[in-house]
């Protein structure tokens, strides 16, 4: 799908949002009286903006969470596993300020274009992507500015100059009612005049029935994410919505996978890795908690995700940088060389789509469900196995491999074992959606990752959730954020009580060692 055309409407969208913007206390100006445009460079605005902060970005202001959760790193310095300024890893003030004041004033406009001249598409389009950002920044943060945010600066009434924070329950249960709107707010039809046009949609080029069943596995998602949360709740919607596919049409197959498709290597708006690895001499390089469990269970997804280490002489051999690691360490990692760790590979780092969520994640949340008790139409056992061929289909591994790994004593269903086990292969699969795993990891504790004993994480352990902005909520909106955070224990920005979603949460399993040199691995 090309969308080149509308680069230079997006441009100038942008460009008038950041005039906007010079001046902190005018973050929340009321988008509705700054942007104007066609609803189709609004939404492709919106869509690469959103990509660009919320999905994998090496180049970006998240890159950190990737190292949070161990998929992979771009140093070989010695690093704490969280940095000591957790800016570092994800910088709040720019991610928040991209979303709010970039991204959420382009959706706001579409809606109110959609209510002055009705174009139901449009519109349930935009409730959705306001339903994804809105949720992935409550998981990240908890309380923040949402019901009065909208409105901005420029009201006279001081609410909304100055919004307050709703809680991370409200925002997520408004969200799953946004994303109820737009399931029937589609218009399926066919008929011309409410088409979407392909060329404006990065996304799903147009297809309608692929947003529906998107929106729809989004409230899934979000749903099991606060299953422990308030679990009757849970319960009751999510059996609602299984057992009704004509309502609510779910991802249905590889097919259906949903996500931004990068269609460049280098300039404005091109893939984050190919970009990152036509500016650098590397790929970003794979940290241990990741190919550690890759290898354990001598998984064929290592080695078309990952290169092998070229340092080694022998058969081709895996081997992850660690999280962390300091001068005290043993065994050669006081140091480490680009050729003595893997890299993700050429196939990984070409421009292409990057998912937001795909059919093998539906099928592992269904998985965990069942074990827990919600009918799902499908069994844990059948779901969980669905859910691992899916994403090894999509990643164009062997059958014969993919036949070999189920029936592997390792990988076999196991009820006994099977919390683990789903998470485990759905931390595989969802490799690129860092921010996305970071939320599954604080609501389960699993999988078991690599923990080095040093920096801010001696004592702190597993970060549960990200800064709040300074410049933004603790300067600008002091009285609101103070009211939020009241009674909660924030150490060092990102520590400290969990947030609502996982606060039945197990403790975030971690080996309470340092890994004395490399693990090789090579099958």
């Amino acid at each position: 799908m090309k969308y080149s055309n509308y680069i230079i409407a997006i441009s100038f969208l942008i460009f008038s949002l950041q005039a906007c913007t010079d001046d902190f206390e005018e973050i929340n100006t009321n988008p509705n009286a700054q942007v104007v445009g066609s609803n189709e460079s609004l939404l492709l605005g919106a869509q690469i903006r959103a990509a660009r902060e919320l999905l994998d970005n090496i180049n970006s202001y998240n890159k950190g969470t990737a190292k949070w959760v161990q998929y992979y790193t771009n140093t070989t310095a010695p690093t704490d596993f969280v940095a000591s300024n957790p800016r570092e890893d994800f910088n709040d003030f720019w991610v928040y300020q991209n979303l709010v004041t970039q991204t959420i004033p382009l959706i706001e406009r579409i809606l109110d274009n959609t209510e002055e001249t009705p174009q139901p598409n449009y519109q349930a389009v935009a409730l959705v992507l306001k339903g994804w950002i809105y949720s992935n920044m409550a998981e990240l943060w908890g309380p923040l500015p949402f019901s009065d945010a909208q409105f901005g600066e420029v009201s006279e009434e001081e609410q909304y100059n100055k919004p307050k924070f709703d809680s991370q329950e409200e925002i997520l249960k408004s969200v799953l009612d946004l994303l109820e709107e737009a399931n029937g707010t589609f218009d399926l039809s066919g008929e011309p005049n409410v088409a979407l046009n392909a060329g404006s949609d990065a996304y799903a080029g147009g297809d309608l029935l692929k947003w529906k069943k998107f929106a729809n596995s989004l409230q899934v998602r979000i749903l099991m994410r606060i299953s422990d949360a308030d679990t009757e709740f849970a319960k009751s919607r999510l059996e609602s919505i299984f057992s009704n596919p004509s309502k609510y049409p779910l991802l249905e197959s590889n097919e259906d996978n949903f996500g931004m498709t990068w269609e460049a290597t280098i300039g404005s708006y091109s893939d984050p890795f190919a970009q990152y690895v036509e500016n650098n001499t590397n790929s970003p390089i794979a940290i241990t908690g990741f190919v550690n469990i890759l290898g354990g269970l001598e998984d064929p997804r290592m080695k078309v995700l990952l290169n092998p280490a070229p340092g080694y002489t022998d058969d081709d051999t895996y081997t992850g940088v660690p999280p962390a690691f300091d001068e005290e360490n043993p065994n050669g990692y006081t140091r480490v060389a680009l050729d003595s760790v893997s890299q993700l590979s050429d196939m990984y780092t070409s421009a292409q789509k990057r998912f937001i969520m795909t059919y093998s994640e539906l099928m592992f949340i269904k998985a965990e469900a069942e074990s827990k008790g919600i009918e799902t139409g499908i069994s844990a056992d059948q779901a969980y196995r669905d859910g691992i061929k899916a994403n090894m289909e999509q990643l164009v591994v062997d059958q014969t491999a993919i036949d070999a790994y189920l029936t592997s004593p390792e990988v076999t269903f196991n009820s006994a074992n099977a919390l683990e086990q789903i998470i485990t292969q759905r931390y595989i699969a969802q490799f690129g959606q860092s921010i996305n795993t970071f939320s599954m990891i604080r609501r389960t504790g699993l999988p078991t990752l690599d923990f080095f004993d040093i920096g801010i994480n001696k004592e702190k352990g597993y970060p549960v959730r990200v800064g709040y902005p300074r410049e933004t909520m603790q300067n600008f909106n002091n009285a609101n954020f103070e009211a939020a955070i009241q009674g909660v224990n924030i150490v060092d920005n990102v520590f400290g009580d969990p947030l609502w979603f996982a606060r039945n949460a197990p403790t975030v399993k971690m080996v309470p060692t340092i890994q004395e040199g490399p693990v090789l691995f090579s099958y």
